[in-house]
């Protein structure tokens, strides 16, 4: 009986919820992307549930083969040329495909007043799956508890890495939202914001891995972190203005940088079974800014700009990754001791402009990546078991992407050509950079991307 009063009492919260549903600003359209934006505090001090989600189905076809996950869900950049016994490049074909696996559902749960501060919580899944091998399984994409105080926000459980930025996410059709040209995932952290000044704030998070991993010599997997014994870690500083006329947002500022660590141990014992603890530490550095002017309550244009300066960022959807410097396995059998790493580094440009004018939207992502090389140099740099990691024998990429979408009551249609470039080189410097004196060629994909969407 006390059972059945429980779920009584529950259903009740829930239609309460989607009765009373918390109100946004209407000059931001629907999005795909759930972020801890959407995660909205209740000032009555009671249990509300709120289910929310979408039901999706992308359409997309292709001009070259593409490197991408989840079935085409997230695309990267055009593969790579794989030549037949005719010497025809069996990448250099069209494509296409239709997925509805983008359909997700979210609870987000208000709590009472916790010790003085607001509690929430919020879990999402969707049917995407863990791998190419998991596609349409349900899985999760974020399990969070939010608590705020006056000042202050702990975001404990698994969410967008910091590094991701939610407020400065293009809005952009393709669920890849700008990768491989920012960081993208989510990671199980525990993330302190405080505010130290009007619209100034601090940021400081410790992270792991799940669904998005480090590379190593067992291919990719969340124990290179793990065994080093030290989660991941940053810092960022963020300000946050806004101008109000009447209550109204006019002008918002959001912007910031900073700074991310980690470290993996590779691999737990060398080629000639002896243990190894032989770390490598990888630093990455962020900087971004978002501009919004409100024209009314429906109407806005802006920019977001975006750059970073990664190393190993693999387990963030980033190209690069790390290399031996000295590759000796004969050597370094003999002598009982394991290689010394060093870290690929690259930086990415990314600028989003868009213009939302009631049920239209309009924008176009440009993005820039370069493959910088190592600080040290790789002794046998053209050696492709050297390297550990995601495209490394790409030297830079571009992207345009312009879109437009429509809303009507809550079913969204939207479209997106994206054109990305890509050059791929033969050889390399002595750093594990693209020698651009030698052999490289540049290979193109369009994909063009329809998809229509119903917001609950």
């Amino acid at each position: 009986m006390r059972k059945i009063s429980l779920l009584v009492l529950l259903s009740s919260i829930t239609l309460l919820a989607w009765s009373n549903p918390i109100l946004r600003d209407s000059t931001f359209s629907a999005s795909k992307i759930t972020t801890i934006e959407d995660l909205n505090h209740s000032d009555q001090n009671q249990w509300i549930l709120r289910w929310s989600g979408l039901i999706s189905t992308d359409a997309f076809w292709d001009t070259r083969k593409p490197v991408e996950g989840s079935d085409g869900g997230t695309y990267l950049y055009p593969a790579d040329r794989i030549f037949d016994a005719h010497f025809v490049d069996l990448n250099d074909r069209t494509s296409f495909n239709f997925i509805a696996m983008n359909t997700r559902l979210t609870l987000k749960v208000n709590a009472p007043d916790l010790f003085g501060a607001k509690l929430s919580g919020m879990i999402e899944g969707w049917f995407m799956g863990v791998s190419d091998k998991d596609l349409n399984g349900f899985t999760l994409r974020h399990s969070l508890i939010k608590i705020n105080w006056q000042k202050t926000e702990l975001v404990i459980g698994q969410t967008w890495h910091p590094l991701f930025t939610e407020r400065i996410l293009p809005s952009t059709v393709s669920g890849n939202t700008g990768a491989p040209f920012q960081p993208f995932g989510r990671a199980p952290q525990f993330r302190l914001t405080q505010r130290i000044a009007p619209n100034n704030y601090f940021m400081a998070y410790l992270y792991a891995q799940r669904d998005q991993q480090s590379y190593g010599f067992a291919d990719r997997s969340t124990q290179y972190l793990r065994n080093s014994a030290i989660p991941g870690m940053g810092l960022q500083y963020i300000i946050d203005y806004q101008k109000r006329d009447d209550e109204k947002i006019v002008h918002e500022v959001y912007t910031g940088i900073g700074i991310d660590h980690k470290q993996i141990v590779p691999r737990l014992e060398t080629g000639d079974n002896v243990a190894t603890n032989k770390k490598l530490k990888s630093t990455s550095f962020t900087a971004f800014f978002h501009y919004g002017y409100h024209f009314d309550t429906q109407r806005k244009i802006g920019i977001k700009l975006k750059s970073t300066l990664a190393q190993n960022t693999t387990d963030l959807t980033m190209i690069g990754g790390y290399a031996i410097k000295e590759y000796n396995p004969n050597e370094t059998i003999n002598m009982g001791v394991d290689f010394d790493y060093t870290n690929l580094n690259i930086v990415t440009y990314l600028a989003d402009l868009y213009w939302v004018n009631k049920k239209w939207e309009f924008g176009i992502l440009t993005g820039i990546c370069e493959n910088l090389g190592s600080w040290d140099m790789v002794q046998d740099y053209n050696n492709p078991i050297v390297y550990f990691g995601t495209a490394t024998q790409i030297g830079k990429l571009y992207r345009i992407s312009p879109r437009v979408k429509y809303m009507h009551n809550k079913l969204q249609f939207a479209f997106e050509p994206e054109w990305t470039k890509a050059l791929y080189g033969l050889e390399k410097t002595p750093n594990g950079q693209i020698d651009l004196d030698k052999s490289y060629y540049y290979l193109s994909n369009f994909r063009f991307l329809f998809s229509i969407t119903f917001f609950f």
